[in-house]
C-alpha cells in the first residue's frame, strides 16, 4: 500500500522461514520479554495506579491491587494486539512504557486526548513527510532530548519514591493489625523495602539488564524481605 509515492503498509512476511522464526524467538522474543513484561505492562500499570488515584476502579482498589487505574491484563493484550497487528504489515515493534507516561504526565498530559493528538501527529508526519521528517528529527539537539529524558527519569524516581513510601505504610498497618499493638518498627521496614529497591536499580544500572535487576529485587526481597512467604500465600490462592 502506497501513499504519495511512499510505502505505508508491506508485506513483512512473505520472506519469513522457519529458520527466521526461531532465530527471532531465540534473539528477539525471550530476551525483550522480561523487558516488555516489567517496563510495559507491570510498570504502567503501577505508574497509572498512582498518577492518576482518581481513576481507580473501587472493585479492584478494594483488593489492594496496583493496576487499578489499568489492568495488567488490558495492556498484556493491547501489546499483543499491536504486534500481531502491525509488525506483519511492516512495522517496527511497539510496546507501551513506564518512560513515556512519566514524561507525558509530567509535561501536563491528564486524559487519553493527549495521546491521540500525539498519534495524529505522528501519522501525518510519516504520511506526508516520509524519510523527510527523519531529516527534521534530526536537527533537534541532543541537549533538548536529553533535558527531555532526565525530566521523564525524575518523575520516574520521585513516583517510585512515593510508591515505596505508601508501601511502608501499608505494611506498617497490617503488621499492627495482624499483631494488635502499635509497637511496629516502620524504620525497618522502610530499610528493607529501599534495600530490595535499591539492589534492583543498581544491578539494571550496571548490567543494563532489566531482567538482571528484577531477579536480583527478588532474590533479595525473598532472603531480607518477606518474598516467601508472599509467594507460599500467592500460590495457595
Amino acid at each position: 500500500l502506497y501513499f504519495f509515492g511512499a510505502p505505508v503498509a508491506i508485506n513483512a512476511m512473505k520472506d519469513v522461514t522457519s529458520m527466521s522464526w526461531w532465530n527471532g524467538f531465540l534473539q528477539g522474543a525471550l530476551p525483550q520479554l522480561p523487558l516488555t513484561t516489567l517496563n510495559s505492562v507491570i510498570s504502567v500499570c503501577c505508574l497509572a495506579h498512582t498518577l492518576y488515584p482518581d481513576k481507580r476502579d473501587p472493585t479492584l482498589e478494594e483488593k489492594h491491587r496496583t493496576d487499578a487505574v489499568i489492568t495488567r491484563r488490558e495492556v498484556s493484550i493491547s501489546v499483543g494486539l499491536m504486534n500481531l497487528i502491525l509488525v506483519p504489515l511492516g512495522s517496527m515493534p511497539n510496546c507501551h512504557g513506564a518512560g513515556g507516561l512519566a514524561g507525558q504526565h509530567r509535561f501536563g498530559a491528564r486524559t487519553g486526548t493527549s495521546v491521540v493528538i500525539l498519534g495524529v501527529g505522528k501519522v501525518l508526519l510519516a504520511i506526508f513527510l516520509g524519510g523527510s521528517a527523519l531529516t527534521l528529527l534530526d536537527a533537534l539537539p541532543i541537549a533538548v532530548l536529553s533535558i527531555m529524558i532526565a525530566i521523564a527519569g525524575l518523575e520516574l524516581v520521585s513516583t517510585g519514591v512515593k510508591v515505596l513510601f505508601e508501601c511502608v505504610q501499608k505494611e506498617k498497618e497490617k503488621t499492627m493489625k495482624q499483631q494488635g499493638n502499635e509497637s511496629v518498627n516502620g524504620k525497618a521496614i522502610l530499610q528493607k523495602n529501599a534495600t530490595v529497591a535499591m539492589v534492583t536499580a543498581a544491578v539494571i544500572i550496571a548490567l543494563k539488564k532489566t531482567h538482571y535487576g528484577a531477579l536480583s529485587g527478588w532474590v533479595v526481597h525473598v532472603i531480607y524481605g518477606d518474598g516467601f512467604r508472599n509467594f507460599v500465600v500467592w500460590i495457595q490462592k
